[in-house]
């Protein structure tokens, strides 16, 4: 018979740790006291202390109650990170991602030691995977010296992966009660819309989306993400990038972690298909067309796939095209305001 373990820490961080880590200085500084911010040696604050990730070691007991959170304060922890940390204006934001990002990991720890319950687990996975989603966007164009786009998409993924494990969970199970199936349903309308445009183009994702019960199949975000998966399947660039703008904000987000493969294969393919010696194609299309936002990013793709420029005008040769570089240069869809407002709303219900 399986044991199951249930944490008994009713605070955000466990007393041990977070008296072990003001004692050795290892205190974020949004975890401080203010009232010793200026010391020598603060202190902890136990209301902003947040529980931080680490990995399994030798003579390190990871199922001790008395370190691991419950549900109910994995909930509140996600709140609060997204409600006070997320929103802060006075720091740079890489700072906020990345004490985030910490405590998200262990957050998803405490969820996985615990094997809490098909439902809760969906409630607390589906905002972890906004954030990773959101922040792939308002971080995409830091250096990897800052932000590493990889690694976020690489958690991405498992949590999304984990999260559709989840829902399939909640499907074949009889315990959950029909309105308890609606709410969850809610939140999965969006959450499998961005699983295909994480994916697109992607043949199993689009098999698995119409495969999908009939009520989520046929939401307005999974079948609108469904076409833009299916238009750039068939490598139909222009109707993929008319309708993302469509998209609600976050789902948009999700379609931009596509755009420099979009780009690259658009650029190719007009290479190919406007390849001329004398004419030229208007920038300012190309730009309205692949949804730069930017003439200039426009120019800097252009120069890195070996295509010439000229009075905001590109010539498009075949011969030219370097086929070697993988990827566009990245870009933001949104400003740093307007991304800055979604918050926090966006990263804690569908909006």
């Amino acid at each position: 018979m399986t044991e199951f373990i249930q944490g008994t820490c009713l605070l955000m961080c466990p007393e041990k740790e977070r008296w072990l880590r003001e004692k050795e200085g290892l205190l974020h500084k949004f975890e401080i006291d203010e009232s010793t911010k200026g010391s020598k040696h603060p202190k902890a604050d136990s209301m902003k202390t947040i529980k931080c990730f680490s990995r399994p070691a030798a003579g390190l007991v990871m199922t001790d109650p008395n370190q691991l959170r419950p549900a109910p304060v994995l909930l509140f922890t996600i709140r609060y990170l997204f409600t006070k940390i997320a929103t802060r204006t006075d720091v740079n934001w890489i700072v906020v991602y990345d004490f985030i990002f910490d405590r998200l990991r262990s957050i998803r720890q405490d969820i996985a030691i615990q094997r809490i319950n098909t439902s809760i687990s969906i409630q607390l996975f589906e905002p972890i995977v906004r954030f990773l989603v959101y922040s792939a966007q308002r971080l995409c164009e830091r250096n990897i010296s800052e932000f590493n786009g990889k690694i976020n998409h690489q958690h991405l993924v498992e949590c999304i992966t984990h999260l559709l494990i989840l829902y399939h969970e909640s499907d074949s199970s009889e315990l959950d009660g029909a309105m308890e199936k609606i709410r969850l349903n809610n939140d999965r309308h969006q959450m499998e819309a961005l699983y295909i445009l994480l994916n697109m183009g992607n043949t199993e994702a689009l098999t698995r989306a119409l495969q999908l019960p009939l009520d989520i199949r046929r939401s307005p975000d999974v079948q609108l993400s469904m076409k833009i998966s299916f238009a750039w399947y068939l490598n139909n660039y222009a109707r993929a990038c008319s309708l993302i703008p469509q998209l609600s904000p976050i789902l948009v987000c999700a379609a931009m972690t596509n755009i420099q493969k979009l780009r690259r294969t658009a650029l190719k393919i007009m290479s190919s298909g406007y390849n001329s010696k004398v004419f030229t194609f208007p920038g300012l299309k190309l730009q309205e067309l692949l949804l730069y936002k930017d003439i200039d990013k426009v120019r800097a793709d252009c120069m890195l796939f070996g295509l010439t420029f000229t009075d905001q005008n590109i010539l498009f040769q075949k011969a030219n095209f370097k086929d070697q570089v993988q990827l566009a240069h990245p870009e933001m869809y949104y400003t740093h305001h307007f991304l800055h407002n979604l918050l926090p709303h966006t990263l804690l219900k569908p909006m």
